[in-house]
């Protein structure tokens, strides 16, 4: 019996044993399996995308999502420097430095497999200058690539853009003047190649959801219905430079509301967050706290008219004393809080610098448009009677996240407290409705602004020009535009000139004009996760999540 209960004992032991050392090899397993478990990393958005396609983005949300699904010629590295992308090599450059002779790389791949050609491209830059596309990025080519101005007038074919796929990896590009940004300019999206097949047979339903979407950038777009609030990006496996990529999936949620991100922060819902006003000053010593100066230039747009109809704001009294009217530093210091500056120019600081001297753009060209309510008063008295009205009641249209109703509130008080006569109403909607009231000009005063796309006051400027898809003012100048384009084309190889130009154009745009009321460069406070590394932000351009990891 007592051998027999040894031989029980034992057992139950090296059973025991047995079951020890498996869920230790479960654990080691388990742990193993945690370690290389597939990556993401989850972000916030403040809207919808309202369109992935190249050809026909005009704002700032699209283009955030099309920097991650697609790639052109060049992309920003992490120092905001282009660098080679699908071009396998630098270009040779001919014809007095008019003609670009660009390699693409043979490992350039849809996510379909199929290969990236030139003829993607040749398609592609036709389209956009195509004027039946009325891309509101086409005037980025205008009197840059060859023909592209008389072809977005309907005054040549498409076919003549000086764009030409020489074989299947090669493409040869012709401009007008050799161009000082051109290959800052060939990271935008207005630049990067489409398949023709794919796209035609998507029709217009193109870039309105993930199913009609074909990448070649780091990610496909994944689980977006064109409205949802919540998509991803995907690590794309055939992207040519994927073993670069690190995370595997990044979750994109859109929250209006800080206080709401603020809570899926805390809950490890969220990786990265923005921040303004009270929240900034509650976390600016929390070791995770952030702050940057952007390039963002944030303004009102005031609706002159169109299809030579009219409006109130065609007087450039009330135009000007609207523009005199807000307290920007006020804005800036009580209301946001998050390193913005106060803006009395379109073009922000810090983005262009005189060639002969070095100094900043802004700071040449100084204050056009400054805080001053009695001189504001006197302005908008005078525009009244020139129309003949004692009182004027406007709309302002703005976004409704939280940061956007306080901003419009903030304008509302200073317009009506300034102003005796005006009553301001406010239209808060959903960013997306935002972009399209003003693509389609159907609003009165618009709270908007402009990230840029590339380090040059053109960014900004070219916006404006007549007839422009993104001027949306009912602007129109012949001076501003001479200086504009010629900034862009002949003015090229005098770098002095061009420079001349553009400050002479801003002057003329609101100094003279009072075409917009400028508020204020934007800045950037955040809380991010200190796993999140190689987030990329640019003073200038989208956002790059190709390096991103946790």
């Amino acid at each position: 019996m007592q051998s027999l209960a040894k031989k029980v004992i034992t057992s139950v032991l090296l059973l025991s044993l047995m079951l020890l050392v498996a869920c230790g090899a479960d654990k080691e397993q388990g742990d193993t399996v945690n370690k290389n478990a597939s990556q993401t990393i989850n972000i916030m958005e403040t809207s919808a995308i309202p369109n992935a396609n190249p050809i026909l983005a005009d704002n700032s949300v699209s283009f955030r999502a099309i920097n991650q699904i697609f790639e052109g010629l060049y992309r920003l590295d992490k120092e905001g420097k282009p660098e080679l992308a699908l071009a396998a090599n630098e270009p040779t450059v001919t014809n007095d430095g008019k003609t670009f002779t660009f390699k693409i790389k043979k490992e350039a791949n849809w996510s379909d497999g199929s290969p990236v050609t030139a003829a993607d491209f040749e398609y592609a830059w036709k389209k956009v200058v195509d004027s039946k596309t009325a891309a509101a990025y086409g005037p980025q080519m205008e009197e840059i690539v060859k023909n592209a101005t008389p072809i977005l007038k309907g005054e040549m074919d498409p076919e003549k853009l000086g764009v030409k796929a020489i074989d299947e990896k090669t493409l040869e590009v012709e401009l007008e003047n050799p161009v000082p940004i051109f290959k800052e300019l060939l990271t935008t999206g207005t630049f990067f190649p489409q398949k023709e097949a794919w796209v035609e047979k998507q029709g217009d339903r193109y870039g309105t959801s993930s199913e009609t979407l074909l990448s070649n950038g780091p990610f496909t777009l994944q689980n977006w219905d064109g409205t949802k609030l919540k998509w991803d990006y995907v690590k794309n496996p055939k992207y040519w430079d994927a073993k670069n990529v690190k995370v595997d999936k990044i979750h994109v949620t859109v929250v209006k509301d800080t206080n709401a991100a603020l809570n899926l922060y805390n809950t490890n819902k969220l990786d990265r967050i923005e921040l303004d006003g009270d929240f900034v000053k509650q976390f600016k010593t929390d070791k995770n706290f952030h702050t940057s100066l952007t390039g963002r230039s944030v303004y009102m747009k005031m609706n002159q008219g169109k299809d030579g109809v009219k409006t109130d704001l065609a007087n450039e009294n009330i135009r000007r004393g609207l523009a005199e009217a807000v307290d920007k530093a006020g804005m800036v210091d009580t209301l946001l809080a998050n390193g913005s500056k106060s803006l009395d120019g379109v073009v922000p600081g810090q983005i262009m610098f005189n060639p002969k001297d070095g100094k900043d753009f802004r700071e040449i060209n100084g204050s056009l448009l400054a805080y001053n309510p009695e001189e504001a008063s006197t302005y908008f008295k005078k525009g009244l009677t020139e129309i003949g009205k004692k009182n004027l009641t406007l709309t302002l249209t703005a976004g409704d996240t939280s940061l956007q109703k306080k901003q419009s509130e903030f304008i509302q008080n200073q317009l009506e407290n300034n102003l005796p006569g005006l009553t301001i109403k406010l239209k808060n909607v959903p960013n997306q409705v935002s972009f399209k009231a003003d693509v389609t000009q159907d609003f009165e005063l618009l709270l908007g602004g402009w990230d840029g796309d590339y380090q040059d006051p053109l960014t900004y400027l070219n916006l404006f020009l007549t007839n422009s898809p993104g001027n949306h003012t009912g602007f129109s100048n012949p001076a501003y535009d001479k200086l504009v384009l010629g900034a862009k084309g002949k003015l090229s190889n005098d770098l002095n000139a061009r420079f001349d130009a553009l400050l002479q154009a801003e002057q003329i745009l609101l100094k003279e004009n009072a075409v917009l009321i400028p508020l204020y460069q934007s800045g950037r406070a955040y809380l991010q996760n200190p796993d999140l590394k190689d987030y990329v932000t640019y003073p200038i351009g989208a956002e790059n999540y190709k390096w991103m990891s946790k």
